[in-house]
């Protein structure tokens, strides 16, 4: 404190370790304490924005057409035939607000539509005219006369020996691979109907075998599980009261490992054979 002539008491103005600059700012901001920043700014970096938009909507598809006719937009703002009286409503300021809105809303729709169609108009235009030009230039540089720097460099070719440019390569044998790619189609074709014909000849065959009413299905589960003891499951220790008295089933290795050394199974091996040469002579499953 230090006094005046007028004996006023003036104050002190006591400067703290940070600028003039910094104390416009508060402690907890990051630009409260100096720090050093380079000369040369740092390279600037897009922002991230999260998220995806979604995809926009066809407005004008190619299933609608009528969408911008002029009939179309009359029948999506079609004016009430009657309108609604507002003095003998019970809040006539609510409902003058709604026909407000209502008629706001037709105004808007048209002019959307009107807007949004001359939009895509303009846009299709321009892709096509970019589109057309992209193709004529890619015309011009394919079509375009030989360089004469290269034409006068170029080697003694004969010209019956040089490339010529057409649309098309010409193809002397395409009729015969025609013919041939032809042939082998319909005899793809053929194979799968001879298939498909003894697949039916097949399930043909074995329908005699087919559980069509209640009585089969009963008199076959009667046959598999029978009540009581069954002596297809019987052994030298236990009746047949259940399936694992046989023991465990066969498994593939036992089955290749046995190979066909037991009389049944080369009697079983005969008889499909058997069976195969009937059915090549009779032309049918049997």
């Amino acid at each position: 404190m230090s006094l005046l002539r007028s004996g006023r008491a003036a104050t002190v103005q006591v400067r703290g370790f940070t600028s003039s600059s910094n104390l416009r700012v508060g402690p907890e901001s990051p630009h409260f304490v100096d720090v050093p920043r380079a000369i040369q700014p740092s390279a600037q970096t897009k922002p991230r924005v999260k998220g995806t938009l979604p995809v926009p909507r066809e407005i004008f598809p190619a299933r609608r057409p009528d969408k911008k006719t002029k009939q179309y937009i009359d029948d999506a703002t079609q004016v009430p035939a009657t309108g609604r009286e507002v003095k003998n409503s019970s809040d006539p300021e609510k409902q003058e607000f709604r026909l407000k809105m209502a008629a706001l809303r037709r105004k808007n729709l048209r002019q959307g539509l009107r807007e949004l169609y001359q939009r895509k108009r303009v846009a299709d235009e321009r892709i096509t005219a970019r589109s057309q030009a992209s193709q004529a230039q890619r015309d011009r540089v394919l079509y375009q006369p030989e360089r004469d720097d290269e034409r006068l460099t170029r080697p003694s070719i004969v010209q019956a020996m040089l490339h010529e440019k057409m649309a098309v390569l010409p193809d002397p044998n395409r009729e015969e691979r025609l013919a041939q790619s032809k042939a082998r189609m319909e005899s793809k074709l053929a194979e799968k109907e001879m298939e498909r014909l003894e697949n039916l000849q097949h399930l043909y065959m074995n329908a005699r075998k087919f559980i069509t009413t209640e009585e089969q299905l009963d008199a076959e589960i009667a046959k598999v599980f029978p009540t009581g003891s069954n002596k297809a499951w019987s052994n030298d220790h236990s009746e047949g009261e259940s399936v694992w008295n046989l023991g465990n089933p066969r498994t593939v290795e036992s089955i290749v490992n046995e190979g066909r050394k037991s009389e049944t199974q080369r009697w079983d091996i005969l008889q499909g054979r058997l069976k195969k040469i009937g059915e090549q002579i009779t032309g049918g499953k049997l």
